[in-house]
């Protein structure tokens, strides 16, 4: 089942109503790790769950194979099951093997008595096409959906709900016919015994015999109906399915909805809420772009600019000017315009030409390399007080009119400030980083080598976890480490592209890293799907061919490779976008495309992420994997 915005509020109260207790814990929270908006959002409400004294659990999880190992351990006390960020494509019943009997209890009330589930999961997750069985067919399995459902899928669910109807009549069609086939053996067996007047009996089978034609022309007919109908509902269900995936809405602006239907809302979730949203920028650009003017005016709410007064404790969020800059605040002008993706994609930074219009447009600017090298707190004052208008004067010309936009900033007090999209990259980088340094033996079990990188990959998690308590130590190491990961973003797709690694297939582009100074932090599939993106915008900047990517990183020590397909994207800028007939999400078809060839293959592929785009696949199956998927026509 489902429940649309404006009954979130209910979700709340019955969590609640079925979760306290005094002594044991009711509620657990599944949260997928490298996930910064389901880690925003779980932040968001362990906040108001400590406030209703309500014990639960977070978990964590980095795949489906762990998330069904834990959910099979769980206590059968767990009354309410949260999964932030993950869920909404499979068939969770079957997925967790439950039988929803199990679960049933009957209560009385007014309406008499009522089975209702004594266990509920409750599924909140942007990733689309919803599993359909989740959301039509089942009583345990609730999801929260932002009225996608009644709008987009008014076709699907007739379709499905035809479906179930008619294959309810095909079963007790199939029992009614084996209950005639044993009638028809005992009628021969009396016909044997009988011996009547014969005129009469033939009178008498005659008109049997037309009735019975005519029966069974009349069951033929409604049986090939049948047949079509199911396959036509069918045929809609698929399409569905094969069209692509993509994300549609933050996990944690629909927590935060929540929250504001109970009269939860205040800063600081709404810091959290943008931070989680934001993140899905690089990515899913449209997502953001879809909700700022509401995150605008929540935060015009909750923070009048009027009661902004600075002190030493304040802590603040206004609206103020951001830019498709890096980490501006934190570094020098002249590596967050260096290392920017957006001006990297817009002036093609990684050939020679491009990196001397970044100088000839710093000249224009009257901004001289000496001064632009200077880290920002210690810029000259004069410069950083007219940087908006030397920007509107002089961007324009090298195309990069749409550099400015507006953000949100966080003050806290006398410490410091930090825009969101720049705590973004400082956590991300948090998830990424691998500080434990963690030595491998040549002979272990590559499932020993699988669940050691994911132990560090929880580990990040908890430190991120940290770092959004406004912990500003945290999140300035986070940031450090920010810089370190986009240097070298930056530096490998430079050589792919200067040394031609890039390849233009038909209907994808690939790379294949196998070696390299770096390649050892491709292992992490946020680093690997930053530096696909970095690709991608500089495509889209020198090639209006729309064309998915496929990168494949080589890990070594397990003698596999890490693969993510990532849809195509459109440029950056309003003009472009102006340019194109409308602007559509371009859906990401390597989830259907990679699970088909893997099958038809027999390559050995694990598929266990959230996203269901990246694979770990066998070196040796890679090639003949990726020449079936060009002509797979999956994509």
């Amino acid at each position: 089942m489902y429940i649309t915005r404006g009954n979130f509020h209910s979700v709340f109260e019955d969590i609640k109503k079925s979760s306290l207790s005094h002594s044991t814990c009711k509620l657990v929270v599944f949260v997928s790790c490298l996930n910064i908006d389901a880690l925003c959002a779980a932040k968001i409400l362990t906040y108001v769950l400590k406030k209703e004294l309500i014990q639960y659990q977070v978990i964590p999880i980095v795949g489906y194979t762990e998330l069904k190992n834990h959910y099979e351990k769980l206590d059968g006390d767990i009354s309410n099951i949260i999964l932030l960020g993950c869920g909404a494509m499979v068939d969770l019943e079957s997925f967790f093997e439950i039988d929803p009997n199990e679960f049933m209890q009957v209560e009385d009330n007014l309406d008499g008595d009522i089975p209702k589930p004594s266990r509920k999961i409750y599924v909140v997750d942007g990733h689309k096409p919803w599993n359909l069985d989740n959301v039509f067919g089942s009583h345990i399995i609730t999801c929260l959906d932002d009225g996608y459902i009644d709008k987009e899928l008014d076709n699907e669910r007739k379709a499905y709900e035809e479906l179930i109807n008619l294959q309810g009549d095909e079963d007790e069609e199939e029992e009614d016919t084996d209950d005639d086939s044993d009638e028809d053996t005992d009628e021969d067996k009396d016909e044997d015994e009988k011996d009547e007047d014969e005129d009469e009996e033939e009178e008498e089978e005659g008109n049997e015999s037309d009735s019975s034609e005519s029966r069974k022309r009349k069951h033929k007919s409604e049986h090939k109906i049948r047949k079509r109908k199911i396959k036509q509902n069918e045929r809609i269900l698929e399409e569905y399915y094969s069209q692509g995936t993509t994300i549609s809405i933050s996990v944690s602006l629909q927590i935060y909805t929540l929250l504001s239907e109970i009269g939860e809302t205040n800063t600081e979730n709404l810091w959290l809420t943008i931070i989680g949203t934001i993140s899905l920028d690089n990515q899913y650009p449209e997502v953001y772009n879809s909700t700022f003017k509401s995150l605008k005016s929540e935060v015009n709410r909750l923070n009048p600019t009027s009661l902004n007064t600075k002190n030493a404790d304040s802590l603040t969020l206004t609206i103020d000017t951001d830019y498709y800059l890096f980490l501006l605040r934190h570094w020098t002008l002249y590596d967050s315009f260096f290392y920017s993706n957006y001006v990297n994609a817009k002036l093609s930074m990684w050939q020679e030409d491009g990196r001397k219009k970044l100088h000839k447009m710093f000249a224009r600017m009257g901004i001289s390399l000496q001064d632009s090298k200077q880290n920002w707190l210690y810029m000259n004052s004069d410069i950083k007080k007219n940087l908006n208008s030397t920007f509107n004067r002089v961007l324009g010309i090298y195309g990069l009119e749409d550099l400015i936009r507006e953000g949100f900033l966080r003050t806290f007090g006398f410490r410091g400030s930090i825009s969101a999209s720049e705590c973004v990259e400082s956590i991300t980088a948090l998830l990424e980083h691998d500080k434990t340094k963690i030595e491998y033996s040549e002979d272990e079990e590559i499932n020993d080598l699988i669940t050691k990188k994911e132990k560090v990959w929880i580990n990040n998690f908890w430190s991120s976890w940290d770092a959004l308590d406004n912990n500003i130590d945290l999140i300035a190491k986070g940031l450090e480490h920010a810089k370190d990961y986009q240097k070298i973003i930056f530096e490998t797709g430079t050589a792919i592209l200067e040394k031609r690694m890039l390849k233009n297939l038909k209907v994808y582009r690939l790379v294949v890293l196998k070696d390299g100074p770096d390649i050892e932090y491709f292992k992490n599939p946020l680093i690997l799907t930053r530096l696909g993106n970095w690709i991608l915008e500089s495509c889209a900047e020198f090639d209006r061919n729309l064309l998915p990517l496929v990168l494949a990183a080589l890990d070594e020590r397990t003698d596999t490779y890490l693969v993510i397909g990532l849809a195509p994207r459109y440029p950056r800028g309003r003009k472009n976008l102006e340019d194109l007939s409308h602007d559509t999400t371009l859906l990401n078809t390597f989830s259907i495309a990679f699970q088909q060839v893997a099958n038809n293959t027999g390559a050995k592929v694990r598929i266990d992420s959230f996203e269901s785009s990246i694979i770990e696949i066998r070196k040796e199956d890679l090639a003949p994997f990726l020449e079936r998927l060009s002509l797979s026509g999956l994509i």
